[in-house]
C-alpha cells in the first residue's frame, strides 16, 4: 500500500461510516441562529482587544467573535460554504459543542495515525496524509 491508496482507503471508510456534520451533530438545530456570511471559506484572523476576527481566505472582515470558541464554532460551521454559519442561541453551550467536536476529529485522527504506522515504516508523510484526508473530507481542526 502506498500514500495514495492509504488516503483513499480512509475517505472511504469515513464516509461509508458517516461523517458527522457540525454543528448539526452536536447540537439541535432549533437551538442555533443563522449568520450571514460571503459564500467563500473563512479562517480565523487576528485576535484584536480580546476578540477574534473571522475573516475570508482574501481577507475579508466577516465576523468579530468574542472568544476563540466561538470564533472556531463560526468557521466549523460556515466549511459547507452555503452563504451562512451558525451560532448557538445560548452562548454558554459554546465550548463544550465545539470541544465535542474536536474530540471526535481527535479521534479520527488517531485511528489514522494508529493505522498509518501499522502499514508505514517511515513516518515521514503521515501529517501530509492526515492534512490530505481532512482536505479531501472538507474537515477542518483548530
Amino acid at each position: 500500500m502506498n500514500d495514495k491508496l492509504f488516503v483513499e482507503y480512509w475517505i472511504n471508510k469515513i464516509q461509508s461510516s458517516g461523517i458527522k456534520h457540525f454543528p448539526f451533530d452536536f447540537i439541535d438545530q432549533t437551538r442555533l441562529d443563522i449568520i450571514p456570511i460571503p459564500v467563500k471559506t473563512l479562517i480565523i484572523g487576528q485576535e484584536f482587544f480580546g476578540r477574534f476576527e473571522i475573516i475570508t481566505t482574501d481577507g475579508e472582515s466577516v465576523y468579530h467573535a468574542s472568544n476563540y470558541d466561538e470564533a472556531k464554532f463560526i468557521v466549523y460551521s460556515s466549511k459547507e460554504r452555503e452563504g451562512k454559519a451558525y451560532l448557538p442561541k445560548d452562548k454558554i453551550i459554546i465550548k463544550s459543542v465545539v470541544d465535542d467536536y474536536n474530540k471526535y476529529l481527535d479521534e479520527l485522527i488517531n485511528q489514522i495515525k494508529k493505522d498509518y504506522k501499522k502499514n508505514f515504516l517511515d513516518l515521514k508523510n503521515i501529517h501530509a496524509v492526515l492534512n490530505e484526508i481532512f482536505k479531501k473530507l472538507n474537515l477542518i481542526r483548530y
